[in-house]
């Protein structure tokens, strides 16, 4: 499965709503993340596999699929999107970095459900 996101949206064109998961908020107009109240400072790649992941959540992407993420044509190196990913879950902070689940020898999935109570 392929998923194709615009790089920057058509003039006039409405930007896709806010997603809200248990404590985090990803505005895709502002292409913003808050998360627990703070904003977040992500770069390009972490926000794009961030949004990627919430928008299927409990659905494993592969490293592949995320690797389009990080260069269009999939060239990244075999532990880029790890590297990403470890970013990522150190800026979601203890309570929430495990939301982003490592699926072995796979990929990584969304499960808002093992946000820390």
């Amino acid at each position: 499965m392929s998923l194709h996101y615009p790089r920057c949206a058509r003039p006039g064109a409405v930007p896709p709503p806010a997603d809200e998961t248990d404590g985090i908020v990803i505005d895709h107009g502002r292409r913003s993340v808050t998360a627990e109240g703070r904003e977040l400072t992500l770069t390009y790649a972490e926000f794009e596999i961030l949004a990627r992941l919430a928008a299927r959540p409990l659905q494993v992407l592969s490293r592949h699929q995320l690797q389009t993420v990080v260069r269009r044509d999939g060239a990244a190196g075999g532990r880029t999107v790890d590297v990403h990913i470890a970013r990522l879950r150190s800026k979601l902070g203890p309570r929430l970095r495990e939301v982003i689940r490592t699926v072995r020898q796979v990929g990584y999935a969304y499960d808002p459900s093992r946000a820390a109570a």
